[in-house]
């Protein structure tokens, strides 16, 4: 079975820099399979990123090489990475890029790029895609050990992250990305929700919008609500979002990335317990 490569960039498709990538990659490992997960990540937009990243590698076969290349700091002192987690391998800048996934993922090793065997041979300050990660990626994915890329690191940058505050009053998430469609997804996870439901037996939950008095019902599909009305459900990616129907919840509600979605409880409330903190899982 050949080795599945997926590319993550902020390139865009107008220019060619993502198939002068796959071309790196096919001349030094023609088996791998490349597959595009987006190019279209807002410019330098790490967080986004790192988002899109840690929704989408679950889908891929254990093994799979991920190559995330949102690289702001390209040729400045930021380190070329590769590591091995349990389930995958992941190459490119220590930027913060690969703060979701380690949170779920155990790390087993982590790599500075710095053996320039395995980069072309010549190397650019501004295209560490082409020369550096592309071509690592397409060793990794023809059976070079993580070991012989360069030297092993022990720290890597994390990105600060959104956490929700839970207690028995309600939920406080935050919205975290925005989608094509115009739907806020927020760091409030399913099994979050659940869980909080559970320990303060709360059985009419309704959904606050940013500072405003808009409060939804949590839906399970879009079609709940009559087109063009708003709603809350947990979304493919298996956190809170809220949509509307037909229509773009960031330009009809105003929501923005940052913005704070509250989880409230409409019965009656127990009294208050100890307030505790969950992080994005």
């Amino acid at each position: 079975m050949s080795a599945i490569i997926t590319l993550l960039t902020d390139f865009g498709t107008e220019d060619t820099y993502v198939g002068v990538m796959k071309g790196v990659i096919t001349s030094i490992c023609p088996s791998a399979q490349v597959i595009d997960l987006t190019h279209q990540v807002p410019p330098q937009d790490i967080a986004t990123g790192a988002f899109l990243l840690d929704v989408s590698v679950d889908y891929f076969p254990e093994g799979a090489i991920h190559v995330a290349v949102v690289d702001p700091g390209v040729g400045t002192a930021r380190k070329p990475v590769a590591l091995r987690t349990a389930k995958a391998f992941f190459v490119g800048p220590d930027n913060g890029i690969f703060t979701l996934v380690l949170q779920r993922q155990q790390l087993l090793q982590a790599i500075c790029l710095d053996n320039p065997r395995y980069h072309l041979p010549t190397v650019s300050s501004t295209f560490h895609g082409r020369d550096i990660f592309a071509p690592v990626a397409a060793h990794i994915a023809c059976g070079v050990s993580v070991e012989e890329l360069g030297t092993p690191i022990h720290r890597l940058q994390r990105l600060p992250l959104p956490r929700i505050r839970v207690d028995w009053q309600g939920i406080r998430a935050t919205v975290v990305h925005i989608d094509r469609f115009g739907n806020a997804i927020t760091n409030l996870t399913r099994d979050n929700y659940e869980a909080w439901r559970t320990r303060w037996d709360v059985k009419e939950p309704a959904v606050q919008v940013a500072a405003s008095d808009i409060f939804l019902p949590i839906a399970t599909t879009y079609g709940e609500v009559a087109r063009g009305k708003p709603l809350a459900l947990f979304g493919s990616s298996g956190r809170l979002e809220i949509a509307v129907n037909g229509g773009s919840a960031a330009l009809e509600l105003a929501l923005r990335r940052g913005d704070t979605i509250k989880v409230l409880r409409r019965e009656s409330t127990p009294p208050p317990r100890t307030q505790r903190t969950l992080g994005l899982e």
